[in-house]
Parts: structure tokens; sequence; C-alpha cells
């Protein structure tokens, strides 16, 4: 897997002085685990959120520092402004590449379902599965082929493709993805079968009346 780059810079602000750092577009982070004590840096937020959308929510990061100094991290936690979602703060644990790390990946769906018809729909289960992974081998999305869901079959972890280096920790037999009767579908066979009822009904009266 591709390591995603980061640069980063000292940060001499703290406390509510970042607030000053967020208007210049700047966004405080901490770096902590595999250094000698903890790290107060500072990230461009357009370069931040670009290595986001690149996989930098679960793949592996090297954290470059303008002293020359490299980290290579995980995001651990990501704070957003409630309203504006813009980024507030973020935590990166620093790893040691010979140790398997324990990550959430994305799954993403592809294809549509060979036996989708109208009607019927989709439910994803799980938006992320549990894996460990040596840092290079963790990939930033896991894709799902959908083809063969049926509303008989669900898809489970342990459908899952099988990647180099990767182990799937959540349960084997846990859903990933479902088909299912949309809730008009049902409305609507609920009403075909009382108008059918109605009918015989009719049916069976005007029989009794001609008698």
């Amino acid at each position: 897997m591709a390591t995603l780059e980061l640069g980063a810079g000292p940060r001499k602000l703290i406390g509510r002085k970042v607030k000053q750092l967020r208007r210049q577009g700047i966004i405080p982070v901490v770096v902590y685990g595999n250094v000698e004590e903890a790290l107060s840096l500072q990230v461009p937020e357009r370069e931040f959120e670009r290595t986001l959308r690149d996989g930098g929510n679960s793949q592996l990061i090297q954290l470059s520092v303008e002293d020359g100094s490299k980290h290579n991290v995980l995001l651990r936690d990501l704070q957003r402004h409630p309203v504006r979602h813009t980024l507030l703060h973020a935590d990166f644990y620093a790893i040691n590449m010979s140790e398997k790390q324990q990550v959430s990946i994305p799954l993403v769906p592809v294809n549509e379902p060979a036996a989708m018809a109208s009607g019927l729909m989709v439910l994803q289960a799980m938006d992320t599965v549990e894996i460990e992974a040596l840092p290079n081998a963790i990939p930033a999305t896991i894709e799902v082929d959908i083809t063969d869901l049926t509303l008989e079959s669900s898809i489970t972890v342990a459908d899952l493709p099988a990647i180099e280096g990767v182990e799937y920790l959540s349960e084997a037999e846990e859903p990933v993805f479902n088909m299912l009767a949309s809730r008009v579908s049902l409305e609507d066979e609920e009403l075909e079968g009382e108008v059918a009822e109605g009918e015989a009904e009719d049916e069976s009266s005007e029989d009794d009346s001609e008698e």
C-alpha cells in the first residue's frame, strides 16, 4: 500500500490560542505513542483534508516535520466543528512499523446484485470492519462485490475478499450486506392480497344471490 505523506511544523500555541492557527488555515495536532514524549505540531488544513480523502482516516501516514524528523503515524482521533464540520484538532499515534495494528477500514460496495428487482433494496449493515495488519499492509478501503447478494443469502464478514497480510477481526458470521423488500413493496403486496380477498368475497356473494 502507498504511504500517505503530510508535512508538519512545530507548534508553540496551545489552549485557546490555537484559534489563531485555525483562522490561518492551520490545524493543531498531537503525536504520541512511539516517541520519547508527546509532540505538539501543526499541519496545513488543506493538505490534511486531502490526506484524509486519500485514506488517511485509517491508512498509514508519514508525518514529515520541518526539523527533518519523520514519524509513521495512524489517526486516532479527529475533531470537527459540530456545525461547519471544519477540522479542529487531531491526535496521531506514532507506531512501530514491525508491529501489527488494529484499525477499522471502510467497506465499499461495488457492482449491483444480479437478483436486484423493483421493490428490493440493499442494506449495508456494517460501514467498517475491524482488521489487524502491519502498517504497510493497511488498505484505505475494502471493496466488496455484492453481485451475489439475494433475499435469502446475505454477505457476511466471512465473504469479504482475502487481502494479503490482512486478518479480519470481526465475527465471521456478522452480516455486512443484506437485501430487503422495501416497505412500499410490502404494503403493495398486502394491498393486492386485500383486493384479491375482496374480489373473492364478491364472487361468492354473487353466486349465493343467483341461487
